[in-house]
């Protein structure tokens, strides 16, 4: 009897097996599908599609987007409410699809497109199709047409993802987007323009960045929840799709999302560097900082330009951006805690008025790696990381500003102080320009009398060289008449006249050594060389009268000629003696 049992339930299973299953939607707001029919289209028309008994849709069946460029699904579905009910039907892969349905009310089949290709749909979750299931138990068929003409170059087979979810549900959800992200924006910019006043007020580099990390916030809650897309054209640059039908696209919601998050860690990044000055007191972790932050950036822009221009590889790097992001949010942890540790200033306001917030990034960092990378946008860590961080940070900024107004005032009077040096040093500048003024008037008091003085020594200088020179000319014209006396005699050898001429000869002889014209020399001398005399006898006692003027003529700059002429000697004896000189001043 038990054998009997199982081979009719059995039967009844296999026979089943070639019927859609109807099915019954029950008070869960979402309900995932696993039962429909499938039909590759060949351009049939939805009236063909309904009408023509003779086309075969294939149940469960996988799509081959290199078989056909669109397919046709066929759903049945049965409402247990006796009352009309909205629904909302989402069928992966979202490209383009349209779906038609029976209205009740206008007895007409109703049709509405939506998807990631189709620029009417400006949804925050693009690709619901909303539908009306007809109540009183009563069974409704769905047709959805699906358009895969972006998809005939994959080469691999992918089954449809169907979801169904109650209006009410798919509305209380969006509500929540919503309210989520006014609120958050709403704190955001508070926040903003308080701190944006602050900045203007000190001019402090870490307020500046943290308003730098709040507009990446804003903008990235904004792409988080997809409200760009309620804004731009609805344009895929490029996509991937998985053999569970899940389509992941690249779009400018992308782009804002990626350069937000980019933004943020820019301002966290460097609001930490700037507020811990680590450059100086931490530089080991400043190193860290610096070159991730630079490396992180350089691989995110890159990632934008290839996803955007060439092929989709967010699906394969997300993973490890937000790992880069995880470690750079520890670091800056790390970095708190040791300055903490060092009691820097104000690093205990830090630590704890960023521990919430990087809690929260590195708890949205782990949930995208370990849990989902995608259909996240109702998670609420992103708000309440990016609003904790404003909220909390405020303290860090009474800390900050309490630090900044204690150096200011500790500068102020440093500022006082040196205004005092300052008059003081003016002071003493007058003084001195007072005393310059005095020593001005004495030098030129002096010069005058300097001048005079100077006349007097030119004057003085003159009337030697002139004595000099007449010497000179003096001693050469009793050379010649002595030269000319001599002549003479050789002419007259016994005449008497030769006996005068020897006595003018005599006479002319002994002029020629008087020491009259020496005296007159050594008197204008040192006039113009005081105590010239007393000093040279003092260092050289050995010198003797010949050598003295020897060495005052020479000290004069005269010519051998012109010495000999002046001491009544040949030049040849002025060159000896020179050399005697010149060798008793060496010893």
């Amino acid at each position: 009897m038990g054998q009997l049992l199982l081979i009719i339930f059995f039967s009844i299973s296999c026979i089943a097996g070639f019927a859609q299953k109807i099915l019954t939607l029950t008070d869960s707001a979402r309900i995932q599908l696993d039962s429909y029919t499938l039909l590759p289209d060949q351009g049939y028309s939805f009236e063909q599609v309904l009408t023509d008994t003779t086309l075969h849709f294939v149940r469960n069946d996988s799509i081959r987007p290199q078989q056909a460029s669109a397919y046709w699904l066929k759903i049945k579905l049965a409402n247990p409410s006796h009352y009309t009910q909205p629904y909302m039907l989402r069928v992966r892969p979202v490209l383009q699809n349209t779906l038609y349905y029976f209205n009740a009310d206008s007895q007409t089949w109703v049709s509405t497109k939506a998807g990631i290709m189709v620029a009417a749909d400006k949804s925050l979750k693009q690709g619901n199709l909303p539908f009306v299931l007809q109540g009183g138990g009563v069974i409704n068929i769905l047709y959805v047409k699906l358009d895969l003409k972006v998809l005939q170059t994959v080469g691999h087979a992918l089954r449809p993802e169907i979801t169904i979810t109650s209006l009410a549900a798919a509305d209380s959800r969006e509500r929540v987007l919503w309210i989520s992200w006014v609120v958050s924006i709403t704190v955001l910019l508070l926040f903003f323009l308080h701190n944006l006043y602050i900045y203007y007020s000190f001019r402090d580099k870490a307020i500046l960045y943290y308003l730098v990390a709040q507009l990446g916030a804003m903008v990235y809650i904004t792409a988080y929840k997809h409200f760009f897309d309620l804004v731009f054209e609805s344009r895929v640059f490029t996509f991937d799709l998985k053999a569970d039908g899940w389509l992941y696209s690249y779009n400018y919601g992308s782009i804002f999302m990626h350069g937000s998050v980019l933004v943020m860690m820019y301002g966290f990044v460097q609001l930490t560097r700037s507020y811990l000055n680590t450059r100086q007191l931490l530089p080991r972790f400043d190193v860290a900082l610096k070159y991730g932050l630079g490396s992180y950036m350089v691989a995110s822009v890159l990632l934008i330009v290839i996803n955007v221009s060439l092929f989709f590889v967010n699906d394969y790097s997300l993973l490890y951006e937000n790992i880069v992001v995880l470690a750079l949010a520890a670091t800056m942890l790390c970095a708190g805690v040791v300055a903490y540790r060092r009691k820097q200033p104000a690093a205990g306001t830090f630590l704890v008025a960023n521990v919430l917030p990087l809690g929260c990034i590195v708890a949205v960092s782990v949930y995208h790696v370990f849990v989902k990378l995608y259909e996240v946008e109702t998670s609420l860590l992103p708000d309440m990381a990016v609003v904790s961080q404003a909220l909390v940070f405020s303290v860090a900024l009474v800390a900050r500003m309490r630090l900044i107004q204690k150096e200011l005032k500790n500068s102020e009077i440093e500022a006082r102080q040196l205004a005092f040096d300052i008059r003081e040093i003016q002071l003493k500048h007058q003084l001195i320009e007072l005393e310059n003024a005095q020593i001005t008037a004495d030098i030129l008091h002096h010069k005058n009398d300097n001048k005079a003085l100077q006349q007097k020594l030119e004057t003085n200088q003159r009337e030697l060289a002139a004595n000099a020179l007449y010497m000179v000319q003096k001693n050469k014209l009793l050379t010649d008449l002595q030269n000319q006396i001599k002549q003479i005699n050789k002419q007259y050898p016994g005449d008497t006249i030769g006996g005068g001429l020897k006595e003018m000869q005599s006479a002319l002889k002994s002029n020629l050594s008087l020491d009259e014209d020496w005296g007159k020399f050594k008197l204008h001398f040192e006039q113009v060389h005081p105590r010239f005399f007393d000093d040279l006898q003092t260092k050289h006692p050995s010198f003797t009268k010949n050598d003295i003027r020897l060495y005052a003529y020479f000290h004069m700059n005269l010519s051998t000629k012109e010495v000999a002429a002046l001491m009544n000697i040949d030049p040849a004896s002025v060159r000896q003696a020179k050399a005697r000189l010149n060798k008793k001043m060496a010893i």
